[in-house]
């Protein structure tokens, strides 16, 4: 009962999180998930919510989804994230994550001094979407390998959560059939799901509500600069471990 709560509290906050800022939620909660539950449960059980997440953040700034992109962005996941389910071998690949916190940084740096990167054009998110795809098998929380594409100069800050949402949800939502073919069986752990679905509703519209009292010109500040923090994390947890 005190890992259901724990857990539950925690799926509350980092929905709202990821509310506001349309990151940073997820792979907090995925820390959290990893301290309190057995390695095998966890991404199979973080999928599940983050599609939950991810599904209610999108119908709720569902007027603000760009849809071109999303349909741009769809078969390379799917492709993407069926390499992976070849390659999956219950093994995490752990040096996948710093990768990607340098990857991060790098571009973060990079589209300072290059505005295309700003505004990349719409085919380039077939590429992102196989490389997405390929990386949630193994490290589970992609949203901050995404996120950077989303950070458009031609995006609202409602545009940007609401694009991100509708990817991530539909990722998450290929992770169920993935893990049920690859043999992990949901049904001993529907309990703790329903809690943190239940979780993750009210939290994503709290932070939309919170979303809306924030300035723009904020909303970049944070966002890139909580992007760092995780990129950063990223790089230094497995030299702390």
């Amino acid at each position: 009962m005190s890992t259901v709560i724990v857990l539950g509290v925690a799926a509350l906050l980092t929905a709202t999180l990821s509310a506001i800022l349309g990151m940073g939620g997820g792979i907090t909660l995925l820390g959290v998930m990893t301290v309190l539950l057995a390695p095998r449960e966890v991404v199979p059980l973080h999928g599940v919510v983050q599609m939950c997440s991810n599904l209610t953040r999108t119908i709720a700034f569902v007027k603000h989804v760009r849809w071109r992109l999303f349909a741009i962005y769809l078969p390379g996941s799917i492709v993407g994230i069926l390499i992976a389910r070849e390659l999956w071998s219950n093994e995490r690949l752990t040096w996948f994550k710093p990768a990607i916190g340098l990857f991060i940084l790098a571009f973060l740096i990079w589209r300072r001094y290059n505005k295309k990167l700003r505004n990349l054009p719409m085919y380039a998110y077939a590429p992102v979407g196989l490389g997405v795809g390929f990386l949630t098998i193994f490290v589970g929380a992609t949203g901050p390998f995404l996120a950077p594409f989303m950070l458009r100069d031609d995006f609202e800050k409602e545009e940007i959560i609401a694009t991100k949402a509708a990817c991530q949800m539909w990722l998450h939502l290929l992770k169920i059939p993935t893990f049920l073919s690859l043999g992990f069986d949901y049904s001993p752990y529907l309990e703790l799901l329903s809690v943190l679905v239940v979780a993750v509703v009210i939290g994503t519209y709290c932070g939309k509500w919170l979303l809306n009292r924030m300035s723009a010109k904020w909303f970049h500040i944070l966002f890139q600069g909580l992007l760092t923090v995780i990129a950063v994390y990223l790089i230094v947890k497995p030299l702390i471990q």
